[in-house]
């Protein structure tokens, strides 16, 4: 059928555009909406040929309503042929660094790690592109998006927020409204920053004029251009059958032929294709219906076997249907529309048999068990062992790859065919865990049924873990009743690793099981053989009640064991993050950044994206330890990552430290936004003391005095009821206190520091002290106050909290300022500004540089340059490259483009005074992480 371009003026510059910027370094995504016929697809075409005028590398897929059920279909289109063609050096230098997960999808045979595939693939699918972007320019096109399979739209869209600085153009064609469409991802695909709709418009009579004398020959008269024009409603493709149909039937398109033009336009494609089968004869008739079922992941031999014709008369036929532009280069038909035309005039029960021989005959040549599973889905239930065989396997390759929704479409069509019955209990365990993990309505369902079907050892302990992990947001009790009794059946050692680090994890995040918590730790803690899942948990649980210092450090210590939990439960779980926690608590911040540096080696040497509880646990330590602006920055990091992961409760939970982080860079509003909401999700577990005590304390600080004091008599509350008496476990007393006096409630806040004064000062945290006594003098008056202040500072000093002594500085000199002391207050007060710089808080410093300025002093001014005038992401950069990662590497980590990584590098050099990174780690302070 006619492609040319007719009219489309606006889109071709548009994507030109696209093109030019794309060589120049700047990608975007490009979309072509609108109907069926409209010129979508002759658009992609334009880009393709230009983008290879231009040495552009173009990488295309088109995808059908048969790829629905093929995860990652559009993507292996897109990439396999060009890994296929491509060398072993070459392949392994494309899927090499953090490209590497992409072997998931697309080398297979490989066998690498799935432990987190959903989010590494994408990860390694980016930087896939990265890697051949820059080689030359880079054309991604993808025709019938709406048919797109779900994992390869996530991809699309992951890749369009991330295209600034490629020099990629992705340029895509869908239809708006398609049935079945993924419309919401196409929504957030098509609204993202990088991206542009175009939307073409019908022909209008010039252009349907031009179009139909192309095809009659010479141009028609008005009024069967008109009478066209109107039966089409200005489609070119429909203009196109119309203008062909009636040169077939020998109209001249004169005004006399206008009748006949209206019947044909509105006729559409359909009659006209099988008008057109019919007059090539049975064989051409069977082939396109062969070819319809086969689709273009098929061979000319395949289309013959299934239309039972000898190569010969397959490839005869192929020419015919050539000639009357059905088909054009082999058996890809020239249009969907004409595709559908021939699959709705083939009887059901031919089309399903045709699916089910070329199930067969595809597996009998090697293809994938996804190719097959796509004929499988089509074909009627019979009862197929090998049909359920292959849906099967479809679906562990599926879940492999980050494709859990098309692993489920498979397993529950494997279900249908139906499996034999002593494999029933396996297929609906397989299902069962893939919805339980979905949090799908019908996980319990499958799981009991599996359950009930015999299964027995490590396969009933799969189910009941399963089982546990839907029903404890709904039912904790029985989820708690299944992870017990998956305990006693499971034989795996790794198995049971993970049972006990579940089992314990939900005992910790539901208030409610505080009885079987408490139980279960007093056993842990008289146990000598205590796991380092259970060594984890009771040291924080020791860190938080305020048990000795030296009890919780040797626990942490042996629960780490040099990084063997870590090892054996993966980054992924958030257990082994727990000791970074206890560590943190029992104020030793040199053993807690190296639990983390072990974790980040991890997820380096595995080639995994940001792991979020990595970031969470930083940016708790650089609050604590560091620098509130690289805390800043490695929370956003955490948090952006566990976005894209769609985890509520750790969002809530890594938004609390953002907010805590921005409110000691001075940005108040900024942390609001982030922490003043509902606690959904996290209410009632082990994340809302946490939460909400960032909350209430946001909320003091606005002012909003009884919504504070509300949100913080609730943390202490909550934390009373889990026995957490330490100051550092949510800095519960600590910030109601020092709401209360602000408020001139005055004896309850000596009660509650007092309180604090002990548990610190018995368990042996002098960090935790320090703070007591920081508020507790913020509650007293006149030289009580300022000796009180004066035994803070002394206390903080010889400890490694560098912002609370700050402020303890910042205070004591206030009040001498407060009492006409004011050469006496100069020396705290720039102390206190000193240490502002050094733990880089804007607050800190604008509080310690107003009080100077009181004092008469004059503090000195904001440095344009040096390591406080980095920003936090120029910071984070620059400590990478201070560790000697590459500019590619730090890019692979902090998941942005080489040219931003480059941007702030030079930015830092101009700062600091430097020349190279050899240069940076002697500027940057402090040095760790």
């Amino acid at each position: 059928m006619a492609r040319t371009l007719v009219a489309r003026g606006e889109e071709v510059a548009a994507l030109d555009a696209a093109l030019a910027g794309a060589a120049a370094g700047s990608g975007s995504l490009t979309l072509v909406e609108g109907p069926a016929g409209i010129g979508k697809s002759a658009l992609l075409d334009h880009v393709r040929e230009r983008a290879a005028a231009q040495d552009a590398l173009v990488l295309e897929a088109r995808a059908s309503e048969l790829d629905r059920g093929f995860g990652f279909g559009v993507v292996l289109q897109l990439f396999d042929p060009l890994l296929a063609a491509a060398g072993p050096e070459r392949r392994a230098a494309l899927l090499s660094g953090a490209a590497a997960h992409a072997a998931l999808v697309l080398a297979p045979e490989r066998g690498d790690r799935a432990d987190e595939a959903g989010y590494a693939v994408l990860h390694g699918l980016y930087w896939l592109v990265a890697n051949l972007a820059e080689e030359r320019p880079l054309a991604l096109l993808v025709d019938d998006l709406h048919w797109a399979d779900v994992p390869s739209l996530r991809f699309l869209e992951y890749l369009a927020r991330r295209l600034d600085g490629l020099r990629a153009t992705v340029a895509g064609a869908l239809r708006p409204h398609e049935p079945g469409a993924p419309a919401e991802l196409l929504r957030v695909l098509a609204g993202g920053p990088a991206a542009r709709v175009l939307r073409p418009a019908p022909l209008g009579s010039d252009a349907a004029g031009e179009l139909l004398a192309d095809a009659l020959g010479s141009a028609p008269d008005a009024a069967f251009r008109d009478a066209a024009l109107e039966a089409t409603g200005g489609n070119p493709l429909l203009l196109s059958v119309l203008a062909r149909e009636a040169d077939a039937l020998g109209l001249a398109g004169t005004a006399a032929d206008s009748a006949r033009a209206a019947e044909l336009g509105a006729a559409g494609v359909a009659p006209a294709i099988e008008r057109r089968l019919l007059a090539l004869g049975p064989d051409a008739v069977a082939v396109a219906r062969a070819a319809a079922v086969v689709g273009e992941r098929g061979s000319t031999a395949d289309v013959g076997a299934l239309a039972g014709l000898d190569a010969d008369a397959c490839r005869a036929a192929l020419d015919r249907l050539a000639l009357a532009r059905v088909v054009r280069e082999g058996f890809v038909f020239v249009h969907p529309l004409v595709k559908a035309a021939v699959l709705e005039a083939t009887p059901p029960v031919d089309r399903m048999r045709l699916h089910r021989l070329a199930a067969t005959r595809l597996r009998e040549r090697g293809a994938r068990p996804a190719e097959t599973a796509l004929h499988w889905l089509a074909a009627e239930p019979a009862a197929d062992a090998q049909a359920v065989a292959d849906l099967r396997a479809a679906a562990a390759a599926a879940t492999a790859e980050g494709a859990p929704e098309t692993a489920v479409d498979l397993l529950a069509r494997a279900l249908a065919e139906p499996p034999a019955r002593e494999l029933r209990p396996r297929v609906l365990l397989e299902l069962g865990e893939l919805e339980a993990r979905m949090q799908r309505p019908t996980a319990a369902g499958r799981l009991r049924e599996a359950l009930d079907g015999g299964l027995v050892g490590d396969d009933a302990a799969r189910a009941r873990a399963s089982l546990g992990n839907y029903l404890v947001n709904n039912d904790p009790a029985a989820a708690l009743d299944e992870v017990a009794r998956g305990l006693d059946e499971a034989r795996d050692p790794a198995l049971r690793l993970r049972l006990e680090a579940f089992a314990i994890e939900a005992l910790i995040f539901v208030d409610a099981f505080a009885p079987e918590r408490e139980a279960r730790f007093a056993a842990g803690r008289d146990d000598p053989d205590a796991s380092p899942v259970m060594l984890a948990h009771l040291a924080v649980d020791d860190a938080c009640a305020g048990r000795p210092r030296a009890a919780v450090l040797e626990r942490a210590a042996r629960a780490h064991a040099g990084g063997a939990l870590l090892e054996q439960i993966g980054p992924a779980s958030s257990t082994w993050n727990l000791t970074t926690h206890a560590f943190r608590f029992a104020e030793a911040p040199e053993p807690c950044a190296e639990v983390l540096r072990d974790g980040e080696r991890l997820v380096r040497e595995r080639g995994l994206p940001v792991n979020p509880f990595i970031e969470h646990a930083w940016a708790y330590w650089h609050r604590d330890f560091g620098s509130v602006a690289t805390g800043a920055a490695r929370a956003r990091l955490g948090l952006e990552a566990v976005r894209e992961m769609g985890v509520e409760l750790t969002t809530t939970a890594i938004a609390a430290i953002v907010a805590e982080n921005l409110v000691h860079l001075d940005r108040l509003d900024e942390a609001a936004a982030e922490i003043d909401v509902d606690m959904g999700a996290a209410r009632d577990t082990y994340i809302e003391p946490f939460a909400l005590t960032t909350r209430g304390y946001v909320r003091f600080l606005q002012r909003r005095f009884d919504e504070a004091e509300a949100d913080l008599r609730r943390v202490v509350a909550l934390c009373d009821a889990r026995g957490w008496r330490s100051p550092h476990a949510a800095l519960q007393r600590l910030r109601l206190a020092e709401l209360l006096a602000a408020k001139g409630e005055r004896a309850e806040a000596l009660a509650l520091m007092d309180h604090d004064v002990r548990v610190a000062r018995a368990a042996g945290l002098d960090g935790a002290l320090g703070s007591a006594l920081l508020v507790r003098a913020l509650a007293l008056e006149g030289d009580d106050a300022i000796d009180g202040l004066r035994e803070a500072v002394a206390v903080l000093e010889p400890t490694p909290y560098r912002l609370e002594l700050g402020w303890a500085l910042h205070d004591l000199g206030a009040r001498l300022r407060v009492r006409g002391a004011r050469r006496d207050a100069r020396e705290p007060l720039r102390r206190a500004l000193d240490l502002a710089a050094r733990t880089e808080s804007t607050r800190l410093a604008r509080h310690a540089r107003e009080e100077l300025e009181a004092t008469g002093a004059q503090p000195r001014r904001e440095l344009l340059s040096g390591v406080e005038a980095l920003t936090p992401a120029e910071r984070r950069v620059a400590e990478l490259a201070a560790e000697g990662l590459t500019n590619r590497q730090i890019a692979e980590s902090l998941w942005v483009t080489h040219k931003t990584v480059e941007m702030h590098l030079g930015r830092s050099y101009g700062k600091l005074g430097i020349r190279s990174r050899r240069q940076l780690a002697g500027v940057l302070q402090p040095a760790a992480a």
